[in-house]
């Protein structure tokens, strides 16, 4: 019972929230400067043509008008069409590659940072102040403060023009004429850059976070009476210490697992990958307004899903949360 009624309060403070940044995501775009129609005909004068584009848009409507019908839009699941990049193509049509570009490339990026970021962590706090905890934190430190483009470019020079062992941007030219596994290996050899990229930068961050986590917890009282119990190390770490110091983890993978799903600009980028972050940077570089509206949303969405997730794991880390 319990556990269903704390679902259900979550879940109605994920319906507001919700609705507050659907307001917000709408409100966003319509006061920035520039008129859409401008940026539909940039070099067109025809007074009757910039107003038939308003009109189709509903841009000559009242503001409160043009909000509804963009939820009725939204919850239909169309974004509108791109009003720069491919000009008329609906957005929905066009999404769906660099969705699954930028879950393939970040997706397992992510799983990767959490589990190795986790296990470094772990070693560097239960070896406190040894070798494994200097060697440790100087790696993760090094990579936390390089800035994302650096390394990634640094990697580019060394491992595609140097070495030529893998390769940059999505597939190949000849990527069609391949059968199914020269495909996935074609896949697999442009993936291996970006997803390591992503994978330091975001591992050095979960393991700073959890050592420093765990660090705080191994000093706490039922640490020392779990030892006097007589318990060994491996289920003192695991059942007593590990439960408790992931708790800042889960909250910080909650918020990434929706910029995650936006795209890390910088890697896809450097590596050429278009996916969402690629994207975005076009739709910004064009003022292409619907595309942008479109990414934000769903990148929104993604960190209340995430957050929502972390809510009922909290439940099973910490018993304290269902007082």
């Amino acid at each position: 019972m319990e556990m269903r009624s704390y679902i259900a309060r979550k879940s109605v403070y994920l319906v507001i929230t919700l609705f507050a940044i659907l307001t917000f995501n709408f409100f966003l775009f319509r006061i920035m400067p520039g008129d859409p129609a401008r940026a539909f005909l940039p070099r067109s004068n025809n007074k009757y043509l910039l107003q038939a584009i308003r009109e189709k848009f509903d841009l000559d409507e009242p503001l409160h008008i043009q909000f509804i019908h963009y939820l009725q839009n939204t919850f239909t699941g169309d974004f509108g069409i791109s009003i720069t990049i491919t000009k008329g193509a609906p957005i929905t049509d066009m999404l769906g590659p660099y969705i699954i570009n930028t879950v393939l490339l970040l997706g397992i990026g992510t799983i990767l940072a959490i589990f190795f970021g986790v296990m470094l962590g772990r070693a560097a706090a239960w070896r406190r102040g040894k070798l494994v905890d200097t060697l440790g934190m100087a790696f993760a430190l090094t990579f936390y403060s390089m800035p994302t483009f650096l390394f990634a470019l640094i990697m580019v020079l060394i491992f595609y023009g140097e070495l030529q062992w893998f390769d940059i941007g999505v597939k190949s030219e000849n990527y069609d004429t391949l059968n199914f596994f020269d495909q996935m290996v074609d896949r697999g050899r442009h993936l291996v850059l970006p997803v390591a990229a992503f994978t330091v930068e975001m591992m050095a961050e979960y393991a700073l976070i959890m050592r420093n986590s765990l660090t705080d917890v191994l000093t706490e009282d039922y640490i020392t009476t779990a030892r006097a119990k007589g318990l060994s190390n491996k289920r003192i770490l695991r059942d007593h210490a590990m439960r408790n110091a992931m708790l800042p983890v889960v909250t910080v993978a909650a918020i990434s697992f929706g910029w995650a799903i936006g795209g890390d600009i910088m890697v896809e980028i450097v590596f050429k990958f278009k996916g969402l972050g690629w994207l975005t940077w076009e739709a910004v570089s064009a003022r292409d307004f619907p595309i942008l509206q479109a990414i934000f949303l769903i990148m929104t969405i993604t960190v209340l899903i995430g957050n929502f997730i972390a809510d009922i794991l909290y439940m099973y880390l910490d018993p304290r949360v269902k007082v």
